[in-house]
């Protein structure tokens, strides 16, 4: 957070004068943080000097991210979605506007080097994300999206769950889940994905993984103090239009350049070969003998490929499942801390109608969030608020009860677990006065009769 004072001034090319004296700071240059850094990571907004990034750091719109040679990073963004950044990377946050009551979510991430995975948070009617990099761009929306961009290779694209459409100057191919791509450069006509070889995408896809944050790292994220967070909802109540004039006035810069200077040639042999065999040529026609040769060759090489294609496609869903939910949370928690009630009725219903599937959840959430900052101002009652979040409390305890009980087999149950998972009748009671009778207390002369 304490480079946000220095960033956005810079970031959004306005003095401090320039403000209305009676419109409230909103940092309106902070598109989200980061959550994750390991090693040597560097944040440079406009003409500044590069910055070390630290956890809890703002990201700010039109800051260029660059990590060396062991360096890996997580940012998150306000929507909730998060992007994850491995070694030798550069890439440049371009564009961001979010505001969950107009329900619209849009960014566009340029990434000149590394590897990458997207992964999409809070659920917007009106919701895109960008993805370019030198050989194309990549539509998506609700996805978990992964690739490798290096200048010895071609960038390759992986979509593991949602939709998403890859673009150049010579065409355009969908993605649906579990399609991956090669595009040798921004001249090539993207492949169609039914052509891609399992054992090349399985490859690409583990040299992805192991070069990428721990999958930890995205469920433990740390948490922000309490300025953070009514700072960060006020931003996300800044009306679109006035979002997009601050992108509109960027002055253009170059890229700058990666700290390291490795390559994934060597650990992508696969990739490398069938690019040079002509496989990721669009068009499809029948195959050459040297690519028959090679498709031989690397199915001998990775004979479980389908196999691990299918689990990379379940993690993706089970990712972007996961940080949906977290998303979700993450934003109207921070939005009801900013929001007025009738604010933030609206937010909760608009995110209801772009997501009605978690209903339950969001208006959970939304009970939660608001509660300091309405009872410190006397609009709700403490009992109000508490009673709902019993109420919540209450249905997600059973939900989570009821999966449990279903996951585990009747005969392997503790005995107390098969007790509960069968309906119990009420035991009858007796009226006091029969179990009086028929339960006397003994009296005093038997008393002494059994003592003698």
């Amino acid at each position: 957070m304490r480079r946000t004072a220095l960033f956005l001034l810079l970031a959004l090319g306005l003095a401090p004068c320039a403000r209305a004296a009676d419109e409230a700071p909103v940092a309106t240059g902070d598109v989200g943080r980061s959550t994750f850094v390991a090693n040597e990571v560097n944040g440079q907004a406009g003409t500044s000097p590069p910055k070390r990034v630290a956890v809890n750091d703002d990201i700010l719109f039109d800051e260029d991210i660059t990590t060396g040679d062991e360096a890996k990073t997580i940012i998150e963004f306000r929507d909730g979605s998060t992007f994850e950044i491995g070694p030798d990377a550069v890439v440049r946050i371009d564009s961001f506007v979010f505001n969950p009551e107009e329900s619209t979510s849009q960014k566009t991430l340029q990434v000149t080097r590394g590897v990458f995975r997207y992964v999409s948070g809070y659920v917007a009617a009106n919701q895109e994300t960008k993805i370019a990099a030198p050989s194309g761009a990549l539509a998506i929306r609700g996805s978990v999206a992964s690739g490798i961009v290096d200048p010895e290779l071609p960038n390759f694209i992986y979509v593991g769950e949602g939709e998403a459409r890859f673009s150049n100057s010579a065409g355009s191919t969908p993605l649906l889940p579990g399609n991956a791509i090669a595009v040798p450069s921004a001249t090539t006509a993207p492949m169609s994905a039914a052509a891609m070889p399992a054992p090349v995408a399985a490859q690409a896809l583990a040299v992805i993984e192991r070069r990428l944050p721990p999958r930890e790292a995205l469920r433990n994220r740390p948490a922000g103090d309490e300025a953070w967070l009514k700072r960060q909802g006020a931003a996300d109540l800044v009306p679109i239009a006035r979002q997009q004039q601050r992108e509109a006035a960027r002055a253009a810069r170059p890229l700058p350049s990666p700290v390291g200077r490795g390559s994934l040639a060597g650990e992508l042999g696969l990739l490398t070969e069938a690019n040079r065999v002509g496989l990721f040529r669009a068009g499809g026609g029948p195959r050459t003998p040297e690519q028959e040769q090679f498709l031989r060759g690397a199915a001998r090489a990775n004979p479980n490929a389908t196999v691990a294609l299918r689990r990379y496609a379940g993690e993706a869903q089970t990712l972007h499942n996961q940080n949906r939910a977290i998303g979700t949370r993450f934003v109207l928690n921070r939005v009801g801390r900013a929001a007025s009630p009738e604010a933030m009725r609206r937010i909760t219903e608009s995110s209801v109608r772009a997501n009605p599937g978690a209903a339950s959840q969001i208006r959970g959430a939304a009970a939660r969030a608001p509660e300091r900052r309405q009872i410190e101002r006397g609009q709700v009652g403490r009992g109000q608020i508490e009673r709902g979040q019993t109420e919540h409390r209450q249905i997600e305890h059973r939900q989570i009860e009821h999966k449990q009980l279903e996951r585990r087999p009747a005969e392997g149950r503790p005995v107390e677990r098969q007790q509960r998972a069968q309906p119990r009748a009420e035991p009858r009671r007796q009226p006091v006065q029969n179990r009086i009778e028929k339960n006397p207390p003994p009296k005093k002369g038997d008393k002494d009769k059994d003592q003698r």
